[in-house]
C-alpha cells in the first residue's frame, strides 16, 4: 500500500482497515508513506521492517510530474526488498512515485491505483496529466459508480476499471454510548441535535450548513448542531457562525476519537459536501440507523436511498438542506424508519469484510497466484 501519509481522512481510514481486514494467512502486507507518517500512523499493525516512511525533500520536473528522486530510488530499494506481487497507490502521487518504482524491477509487480475522490477537485491541469501517469496502472479501482463513470467518460480512462465500494467495521459501532455522550454535549432529551463529522475543508460545505442554521433558527428553535472535526478552515467557520450568531447553536468539537458514541447521540446525521467519492461518514450514520439530510453528490446517492434513509439535496444550496433538515425534523415516523432500514443497508452493502474479500480478489487475479514475497532483514532506506 502506497500513501501520501495517514492524516486522518476517509482514503487513510480505508487503507487502515485494509490491513488490518485482509487474510494474513494468505498475504504479506507493506506499507509506504511518501509524506511523512501522519497522525493516524500509530494505528499500523505492521512489523517495522514492512513499513517505509519518507520525508518530501526537493522535487525535480521528469515532464508530466515534479518527483523526489531521493525518494524514489529509496522506495525502489523498498520495493526491491520485499519483493512485492502486487503495488496499490492511492491518489495521484502514490501512483507515480509508487507506479514509477513498479516499473523499474524486474520481474515488475502489478500496479493498481485506487481512485478515492481526488479527480473531482484537480485542476484541468493536473487531469490532463493524470491522463498520463493512469498508464502505469494495470488496474483502477473506483470508491463508488459515480467515480468509475467519471473516470470514464469524462476522462477517457481506457485502462481496465472495477468499482469497489468502501466499507467499515460494523464491529466498532455496535454498544454506543447515546446517553453519556449527550450528556457530554449538554444536549437536553428534549432537544434535536443534528451532526457532522467531517475535515473541516472547503470540500465538505460546511458554510452552507452555517446558513442553514441560521435559516431554521426560528423554525426549529429546540435544534442544536454538532460539528466534529478539524481542519484548515476551522477558525474561518468558527468566526462565520459567531458573525450569524450561532455561538449558542453550532458547536465545534474538533478532532474526536469516539466517533461511535458521538453518531449515537446526533438525532439527524447532516452532509452538506460540494464533492464527494464514496464518505465513510455516511456509511458510518448509515450503521447506526441515522436519518441522513446530504448533498447530491459523488456517490452520496449509493449510500442512502432518497426518501428511505434520508434526503438528497443540491448542493450549495443552504435554503433547501434548511427545508429538509426541518421536515425530518418534525416526521418522528420516518426518523424511526430510517432507524430499522440504514442497518439493514450497511450489512447488505458496505461492510468491511465485502470490501476486503474483493480487494484480496483482485489482488490474487493480478499476480496470477498468491506467491508472498520474501521479507529479508530490514536494511537501511537512506
Amino acid at each position: 500500500m502506497v500513501v501520501n501519509n495517514l492524516d486522518v481522512g476517509g482514503l487513510e481510514k480505508v487503507v487502515l482497515s485494509l490491513l488490518g481486514a485482509m487474510d494474513p494467512s494468505s498475504f504479506e502486507l507493506s506499507l509506504v508513506c511518501l509524506k511523512g507518517a501522519g497522525a493516524m500512523h500509530s494505528e499500523v499493525r505492521l512489523p517495522p521492517e514492512r513499513v517505509l516512511v519518507l520525508e518530501p525533500e526537493s522535487p525535480v520536473n521528469l515532464g508530466v510530474a515534479r518527483v523526489d528522486v531521493a525518494a524514489l530510488v529509496s522506495l525502489r530499494r523498498f520495493f526491491k526488498r520485499i519483493r512485492p506481487d502486487v503495488v496499490h497507490a492511492h491518489n495521484f502521487a502514490p501512483l507515480i512515485y509508487g507506479g514509477i518504482a513498479a516499473w523499474s524491477l524486474r520481474p515488475r509487480p502489478r500496479v493498481v491505483y485506487s481512485e478515492h475522490n481526488q479527480v473531482n477537485s484537480a485542476s484541468a491541469r493536473d487531469l490532463m496529466k493524470f491522463r498520463h501517469y493512469a498508464k502505469l496502472a494495470d488496474e483502477i479501482v473506483a470508491v463508488s459508480d459515480d467515480l468509475g463513470q467519471t473516470l470514464r467518460n469524462r476522462l477517457g480512462i481506457n485502462r481496465p476499471l472495477r468499482v469497489i465500494k468502501n466499507g467499515i467495521d460494523g464491529r466498532r459501532f455496535r454498544f454506543p454510548k447515546r446517553v453519556e455522550a449527550r450528556r457530554a454535549l449538554d444536549v437536553a432529551d428534549d432537544e434535536l441535535l443534528i451532526g457532522t463529522t467531517v475535515v473541516l475543508s472547503k470540500q465538505k460545505g460546511i458554510s452552507d450548513l452555517l446558513e442553514a442554521a441560521r435559516l431554521l433558527q426560528p423554525r426549529l428553535p429546540r435544534a442544536k448542531f454538532a460539528v466534529a472535526g478539524d481542519g484548515p478552515l476551522r477558525e474561518k467557520l468558527e468566526s462565520e457562525a459567531a458573525a450569524k450568531g450561532l455561538s449558542g447553536r453550532v458547536h465545534f468539537l474538533g478532532y474526536r476519537s469516539d466517533i461511535p458514541d458521538l453518531l449515537a447521540a446526533f438525532d439527524i446525521y447532516v452532509l452538506p459536501s460540494l464533492w464527494e467519492g464514496l464518505p465513510l461518514a455516511l456509511i458510518e450514520a448509515l450503521s447506526l440507523g441515522k436519518p441522513i439530510v446530504c448533498t447530491d453528490v459523488g456517490g452520496n446517492r449509493e449510500v442512502i436511498v432518497d426518501g428511505l434513509h434520508g434526503f438528497l439535496v443540491p448542493p450549495a444550496d443552504p435554503a433547501a438542506l434548511a427545508d429538509r433538515l426541518f421536515h425530518v425534523a418534525n416526521d418522528e415516523a420516518f426518523r424511526a424508519r430510517a432507524g430499522r432500514d440504514g442497518p439493514l443497508r450497511f450489512q447488505t452493502h458496505f461492510s468491511l469484510s465485502s470490501m476486503a474479500r474483493r480487494h484480496e480478489e483482485l489482488f490474487v487475479e493480478l499476480a496470477g497466484g498468491s506467491r508472498k514475497p520474501r521479507i529479508e532483514p530490514c536494511v537501511s532506506s537512506s
